[in-house]
């Protein structure tokens, strides 16, 4: 009996340390998020809107758009490149006093990006659900855990959306707001479009994603 005692406390600590890092990169996300609207000055954030705006906004009305607004401030804490040539979310990580197992989930967030997926089930366990998704580009599937309230926000089995997900101890999970992808043609268009980058310049598709995917959640929102 000695083995699979051994198995379950296994299996205990990590659901622990699962549980302890989802606590860490919510704040983690919650104290960026301030960080990024209130401790910016006016001047980044008026340069941020016109670049998003001159690469991403084919109309001038979208921008009063609440889900492009929302799309905007997640770039423009995760992607946006300030002056210095920095994210936001690299600033707040240099400029706060964090625990080194904070720092390291931080570490791990600089490099999400948002990904399409298609969600094949969901598992709803009390606040939380489980996401069996697969990944649009390497075709594997990955388990993906949030606590968005999906039945709430509309996502479905069979979905597609673009997530930012960063993976912790037994989970993936998702890390601010999901979008969805309300055609396939937009899937298509990506993959051609990346095929065309990656032969032209070599690009990596996580690098692709950080630098063109709102091109194509924006086409969604339309």
């Amino acid at each position: 009996m000695q083995e699979p005692e051994s198995l379950l406390n296994l299996e205990q600590y990590r659901q622990k340390k699962q549980g302890m890092a989802e606590e860490h990169i919510q704040g983690l996300y919650r104290k960026a998020s301030v960080y990024a609207l209130k401790e910016t000055n006016i001047r980044e954030k008026v340069r941020a809107k016109m670049i998003f705006s001159k690469r991403f906004l084919l109309q001038d009305e979208m921008q009063a758009d609440g889900e492009v607004d929302k799309l905007f401030h997640e770039w423009f804490l995760f992607d946006y490149k300030t002056i210095k040539g920095q994210t936001l979310f690299f600033q707040f990580l240099q400029s706060h006093s964090l625990h080194e197992s904070v720092k390291l989930l931080g570490a791990i967030v600089l490099t999400a990006a948002w990904e399409p997926v298609i969600i094949r089930k969901i598992d709803t366990q009390n606040e939380h659900s489980i996401l069996t998704c697969q990944n649009v580009i390497q075709d594997d599937e990955v388990s993906v855990k949030t606590n968005l309230g999906c039945k709430e926000k509309g996502i479905v089995e069979g979905g597609v959306y673009f997530m930012r997900k960063v993976p912790l101890v037994t989970h993936q999970w998702i890390l601010g707001p999901v979008f969805p992808v309300e055609s396939k043609e937009i899937l298509i268009d990506m993959k051609n479009h990346y095929g065309q980058m990656n032969q032209k310049t070599g690009v990596l598709w996580r690098t692709y994603l950080k630098e063109e995917a709102p091109n194509f959640m924006i086409s969604s929102l339309s």
